[in-house]
Formats: C-alpha cells, sequence, structure tokens
C-alpha cells in the first residue's frame, strides 16, 4: 500500500491529468478515433456521499469518499488470436475517516485462443481490490480484500454445433485483517462439460465443477468446528437465448455441495441459480429484470452459509444519443444457516433498496454520471439493522 505522501502525491497527478484529458478530447482528432480499439487510457473521478458508512442501526457515521481511477487498455489481435489486458488504480479518500484510505491495484488479463477452427478456448487472469462490506461485520477497522481468478479453458467443436469443454481454475482471496466468517482460501478446480449451440446464436451448456480449497490463514479449531480444507461440487444447467434487436434471456439451474476435510457438521448443499432477461420496450424504453439464489460460507459460532434469494430490476429511457436515465429496484432475503448444530435462533435478513441514475457522454471520450440509491436492512438480530443513502457523481474520460 502506498504510504500517505505517495497517495496525495499520486491524487494530485490523477486530476492533472484529468485536465489534460479533457483538453486532449476537447481537440481530438480522427487518429485518436482509430486508436481507441488497440490502446486506450481513461481517467475517471467519483465522489460519493454516504450517509451510513459502516451501515449501523445508530450511531450513524456520514462520509465524503473521493475515488480517483487512472486505468490503460489494451486490445490487440493477431491473425486468430487476441489479447486484452486492461490494468487499472483506484485511490480511494475518506474525508473524516482517513485510516481507511487505500489504493487498489486491478488488472484483468485475456488471450482469447485459437488452435484450429474447431479448437479454441481462453486464458485468463483478474486481479481485484476493494473494501469488505462493512454490512457484514460490526466493525470499523479497514480491511480489504484481494481477489484474484486464473483460468484455462478450451472447447473442440468440429462442426460448431456439440462442443466439449474442460478448463482448470483457481480462486484466490486474501483480507488485509482476520475475517473469519468469510476466510482467506485458495481453490483450486477441474472444469467440464458439453454444449449445443443453436444457428440463431442460442445455446445450451451442462457444465460440472470440482473444486479443492484450503483455508490457509485458519488452523483448525475443534471448539468451533473451523476447519481448514474442503471439497466442493458444482454442476450447472445453463440457457441462453436472444429475440434480436428485441429481448434476450439466459438461465442458469444449478446444485452446489461442500464437504469439509474435518469437521462434517459444516457440509452443506444447496440448489442455486439465476435468471436474467432483457427487454427493449421500444426505441427508447428498456427495461432488465434479474433473479438470483446463491449459497456462501459464512462461517461463525452462529452460522455455516448464507442463502440469498435476490430480485432486481432496471428500466432505461434513451433521452438522446447522449443522455440516458433510469430507475433500479432491488430486494432480497438473506438466511444464514446451520442453526441446528449451533443451536442458536438464527438470523434473517430482508432487504431492499430503490434508486436512479442519469448519464450524459457528450462525445465518445467523455462521461458524466449521478446516481443515488436509498438502502434498508431488517434483520432478525436488530443490531444488523440500518439504512443508508449513497450519492455519487462521476466524471470519466477515454483517449
Amino acid at each position: 500500500m502506498l504510504s500517505k505522501h505517495n497517495s496525495k502525491k499520486f491524487l494530485t497527478h490523477a486530476h492533472q491529468l484529468l485536465w489534460v484529458y479533457c483538453f486532449v478530447n476537447l481537440s481530438s482528432t480522427q487518429i485518436m478515433a482509430d486508436e481507441l480499439d488497440t490502446l486506450q487510457f481513461r481517467a475517471s473521478i467519483n465522489k460519493a456521499y454516504d450517509d451510513n458508512l459502516f451501515r449501523r442501526s445508530t450511531n450513524e457515521t456520514t462520509e465524503q469518499i473521493t475515488r480517483s481511477t487512472l486505468g490503460v487498455k489494451i486490445d490487440k489481435s493477431y491473425s486468430l488470436q487476441r489479447v486484452i489486458v486492461d490494468v487499472w488504480v483506484i485511490d480511494n479518500k475518506y474525508q473524516k475517516n482517513d485510516y481507511l484510505d487505500f489504493v487498489g491495484k486491478n488488472y484483468s488479463a485475456t488471450y482469447l485462443w485459437t488452435l484450429t477452427p474447431s479448437f479454441t478456448g481462453t486464458l485468463s487472469s483478474r486481479q481485484t481490490e476493494a473494501m469488505n462490506n462493512f454490512g457484514d461485520f460490526l466493525n470499523n477497522q479497514q480491511n480489504v480484500r484481494t481477489i484474484i481468478n486464473n483460468e484455462f479453458t478450451a472447447k473442440y467443436s468440429p462442426h460448431k454445433v456439440w462442443g466439449l469443454i474442460f478448463g482448470v481454475s483457481q480462486t484466490k482471496v486474501e483480507n488485509s485483517q482476520v475475517f473469519t466468517a468469510i476466510t482467506d482460501f485458495d481453490a483450486k478446480g477441474v472444469d467440464y462439460g458439453i454444449s449445443y449451440d443453436f444457428a440463431s446464436g442460442a445455446y445450451i451448456k451442462f457444465l460440472a465443477h470440482n473444486r479443492n480449497g484450503g483455508l490457509s490463514q485458519r488452523p483448525l479449531d475443534p471448539i468451533n468446528a473451523f476447519d481448514n480444507g474442503y471439497k466442493e461440487n458444482e454442476y450447472e444447467l445453463d440457457l441462453f437465448t436472444q429475440e434480436p434487436g428485441k429481448s434476450s434471456l439466459s438461465a442458469k439451474v444449478g446444485h452446489l455441495s461442500r464437504e469439509y476435510d474435518n469437521f462434517k457438521v459444516r457440509d452443506f448443499e444447496s440448489f442455486i441459480g439465476n435468471v436474467s432477461y432483457n427487454l427493449i420496450i421500444t426505441g427508447k424504453i428498456k427495461g432488465n429484470l434479474i433473479m438470483t439464489r446463491t449459497a456462501t460460507p459464512f462461517e461463525t459460532i452462529n452460522s455455516t452459509y448464507s442463502i440469498t434469494d435476490t430480485l432486481s430490476s432496471r428500466l432505461t429511457y434513451d433521452f438522446s444519443s447522449k443522455i440516458e436515465a433510469g430507475l433500479n429496484l432491488r430486494y432480497s432475503e438473506r438466511d444464514f444457516e446451520g442453526r441446528a448444530r449451533f443451536d442458536t435462533s438464527g438470523r434473517n435478513d430482508k432487504e431492499h433498496s430503490y434508486g436512479g441514475f442519469i448519464t450524459w457522454n457528450p462525445t465518445k471520450n467523455v462521461g458524466l454520471s449521478l446516481n443515488s440509491v436509498k438502502s434498508y436492512r431488517d434483520s432478525t438480530i436488530s443490531r444488523f439493522d440500518y439504512e443508508d443513502t449513497l450519492t455519487s457523481v462521476n466524471l470519466e474520460l477515454k483517449i
């Protein structure tokens, strides 16, 4: 992490670059537009105003957060091969709680390879760094989570209809502070399946994921049944269909099971899935509806995992080719499971939020947006209740 002196210097340079970008975009030429497809630089400043930073039921803390982003993206094709590299750095500044300041270093690199027209695949790596959700734990300390995903996938489809899929993957999560509920882990897996592609662009896939995970930062704890390793199996059926220019539907139905190496009482399984439906209502109005069910570990002395059912929707209206506005709605129920073993009353959270946004893109290189969201949580454990309003303004520039 950068020192405070270096962070201030970074932010100063970011502001200077934004002004340079403004000047460059105002005097842009056709050469820039041509290069945009291969090499792109971007910078943005986001000002956010949060009236309950730590998601508390009482004694709320207001905060102003400034996020300055600098990034570069390379997208280059070589014959049948394509390489995409995206690197960006986010300087996060907190006006009152400056001990939370941090610089997030992020990247995404993807190699879309083609050995023959029938044998293709991807090799990718991605890293993101962001603050842990304060709503998950009643603690005001800084806890930055780093997530790294590495993946290799190959697909053999000799007739572009049936296809065989094989791959290997790794997911690694590290917290800057100890967080038992969602602890550090390193999971490696084998992925395989079959697919069927329709001439219309629709497809069906059946995929399996067999993973082995290690919880390296957490020693065995027989008293609280905290384990240090697990095996996980996930099976899913994916569907995608579309009516070009009108609608598209993607869906996943799956089953997830996890078995721990030492304490079987922590084992769990659940059906999971999601459905996403996009609809162009008119030439200017678009709608989106998403339903999801997820099952994720949340290991405390009172729970083993959580099941979250979410319904969200978005409605957007294009005032012109440069101005878009919209509304967002979201409702979710999160149930914390594992009660029979731990003899607790359990915890169930009901969350809902609504908000609106407007974006203005005077040119393809300049974007300005305003977004505001009002959120509520009603929990069976009252100390986890909260209300929050988050409003942000974002200016983004690209060359």
